[in-house]
C-alpha cells in the first residue's frame, strides 16, 4: 500500500509541475441535491492540510437511476476515492466523511514524502 501511495504522488508531484494551471481549487461538479449536499459536507469536513495549494480536488458526480449517484473525488484528474451514495442523508454523510479522511491521508503522506524528496536534494 505505502508503495502504491509514493507511486501515485510521484505521478501527481510531476503532472501538477507541469501543467501550468490555477491550483488549490476544490470544484463541484455534481449535477443533484444528493451530489450538493455530499460536496457541502466533504467542503466542511476536509482540512487545510500543506500541499493543497498544488492541487485541484475536483468531486464529480454520475448519476445511475438504478444504484443512485456514483460520486468520485479525484487530485488533479486522478480519482482517490468513489462510492456509490443514496439519497439518505445518513449515507451521504458517512461517504462524505470517508471521502474526506481518504484526502487528508493523502496529504498527510504527501508532506512526508515531500520531506523525504528535501532530504534527497541535500544530500
Amino acid at each position: 500500500m505505502r508503495l502504491i501511495a509514493k507511486a501515485l504522488i510521484i505521478v501527481l508531484l510531476v503532472h501538477s509541475s507541469v501543467s501550468g494551471q490555477i491550483e488549490g481549487l476544490i470544484i463541484d461538479k455534481t449535477r443533484t441535491k444528493v451530489g450538493h449536499d455530499f460536496y457541502e459536507i466533504f467542503y466542511l469536513k476536509i482540512q487545510k492540510m500543506p500541499g493543497m495549494e498544488y492541487f485541484n480536488i475536483i468531486v464529480d458526480e454520475f448519476v445511475d437511476p438504478q444504484f443512485g449517484s456514483r460520486i468520485s473525488v479525484s487530485i488533479n484528474e486522478i480519482v482517490l476515492y468513489q462510492n456509490f451514495v443514496s439519497s439518505r442523508f445518513d449515507d451521504i454523510e458517512e461517504k462524505a466523511n470517508e471521502a474526506s479522511e481518504t484526502i487528508n491521508y493523502f496529504f498527510i503522506n504527501w508532506k512526508e514524502y515531500q520531506k523525504l524528496l528535501e532530504e534527497e536534494k541535500i544530500r
